[in-house]
């Protein structure tokens, strides 16, 4: 908290600090300060002079006890959030906070949407389209790691994120029993060389690079697939 900034025209200042504040006390730092200030007050004394006069070492002093977080033993009632009495919360599965911005139904990821992203990969390498294959393959595997992703309440942001996330957590914890070893590297290296290129005449041809990334998301997805790891991801 700080108080007695100001700003008119020329005239600015930044606010004194006074420390930090558990949120729980906001309320009674405030009437604090406030009860202080119309109690001692000179006549037509505005609140930032009040400041300037009493002084921040004067007002620290005061506001102290305010400072200090009770244990949940001596105080149970300072760990509840604000709100109604019969309000609880609770996590819940599809809906992204205020945080995130208005709060929203979210599209609840599935291996169905992973598989029609193995679809596409294999249409468009039909299309000889093979770098758009490529992008459409990654988006597979991204999209299948997901699914167990979401059983441990976690959301990834982009598709290179949700690879990185499986790997953190399913693969690095042992939950995979050593399968899938450098999972986001390995796709991200089949897809920087799906995607490079081709100048060079003795290079893999294009479609054989699109393959193997299709390949690879084909099994990546099947194994997420299975209903005893997507289990072992909810109960983790």
């Amino acid at each position: 908290m700080t108080v007695g900034g100001r700003a008119h025209g020329d005239d600015a200042q930044f606010g004194a600090l006074l420390g930090k504040f558990p949120a729980k006390n906001c309320v009674k730092v405030t009437e604090t300060l406030l009860g202080l200030y119309e109690e001692t007050k000179l006549p037509a004394e505005d609140f930032n002079s009040f400041v300037a006069r009493t002084g921040t070492e004067r007002l620290k002093e005061i506001l102290e006890p305010l400072r200090q977080v009770p244990s949940f033993e001596k105080d149970p009632s300072f760990y509840e959030d604000f709100g109604h009495e019969h309000e609880h919360f609770a996590v819940r599965k599809g809906i992204k906070g205020e945080c995130a911005g208005s709060t929203v139904a979210e599209t609840i990821p599935t291996i169905d949407a992973a598989s029609e992203w193995l679809a596409q990969a294999e249409a468009l390498i039909y299309h000889k389209e093979y770098e758009h294959a490529v992008i459409a393959a990654y988006e597979a595997a991204a999209a299948a790691a997901r699914v167990p992703l979401y059983e441990r309440l976690v959301d990834p942001f982009t598709v290179d994120e949700a690879l990185w996330e499986f790997e953190n957590l399913f693969v690095l914890s042992g939950q995979t029993q050593g399968a899938w070893e450098g999972v986001s590297s390995k796709f991200a290296t089949l897809k920087e060389d799906g995607l490079e290129t081709q100048t060079d005449v003795l290079k893999t041809p294009g479609e054989v690079r699109a393959q193997a990334i299709l390949d690879e998301a084909r099994s990546f997805v099947s194994y997420c697939a299975q209903e005893m790891f997507l289990k072992a991801g909810a109960a983790a």
